[in-house]
């Protein structure tokens, strides 16, 4: 029987802003993501780079923003098969609103 490896690592999104740092997938998958108790944001997007450097939107195939409706404190649970694409590289994490204070979101990666 095989078991799937798990890691959570913690991005910040520093007070006034609302792009958080970026955090290497290192060869894993998004599976979930916690809210810290308090966030501005409703709306969780991403951007994702191969190199760290140049950051692009993450989009579906219509062309409309990878989406997540969140409320502080909470759990959300992803499909990790969407993010198969992301397992090399970088993502950041974007609440669409300037945060009231520093803010820590955990994202929760998984084996492929």
């Amino acid at each position: 029987m095989s078991y799937s490896k798990s890691i959570a690592k913690s991005v910040t999104i520093a007070s006034g802003q609302q792009l958080s740092e970026s955090v290497s997938t290192d060869g894993m998958l998004l599976a979930g993501i916690i809210l810290p108790a308090t966030i501005t944001g409703t709306a969780l997007t991403f951007d994702f780079s191969l190199d760290n450097s140049t950051f692009v939107d993450v989009v579906e195939t219509d062309g409309t923003a990878v989406s997540y409706t969140v409320t502080a404190g909470d759990v959300v649970r992803v499909d990790p098969s969407g993010w198969a694409f992301a397992s090399s590289g970088y993502i950041k994490v974007d609440t669409g609103s300037a945060e009231a204070a520093a803010r820590e979101i955990v994202l929760i990666f998984r084996s492929s």
